[in-house]
């Protein structure tokens, strides 16, 4: 009774925070899960590097999250922190339309 359980729009952007911060080849017999995102945290953000992580977060995303659609994908470095905020917006596959935002800062680990 001490975990909190999460349903409907919480447990989808929990899922999407989950399957973004694990690293392929974290899971055991699930290698391909998850994203790389995390090997973008010390090279330069610029251009290209935002747009290898908004593709990296989408093939994630369309092959472990099935119940969401991407509308926009938003990269924005933080050169002070060695960070970058990521700023998602999906759509809930329901035959209610909901569509949320994610947002989170991935940085290294202290």
């Amino acid at each position: 009774g001490d975990v909190a359980r999460k349903r409907d729009v919480e447990s989808v952007k929990q899922s999407v925070l989950n399957i973004l911060r694990t690293n392929r080849g974290e899971r055991p017999f699930l290698p391909a899960y998850g994203s790389n995102i995390r090997s973008y945290l010390f090279e330069n953000i610029d251009a290209v590097t935002r747009a290898l992580i908004e593709e990296d977060i989408v093939f994630s995303l369309s092959n472990f999250e099935p119940r969401v659609r991407i509308l926009n994908v938003d990269v924005t470095d933080v050169p002070d922190r060695n960070a970058a905020n990521i700023s998602l917006e999906l759509e809930i596959i329901t035959p209610i339309e909901t569509i949320i935002a994610v947002e989170f800062t991935l940085e290294r680990l202290r």
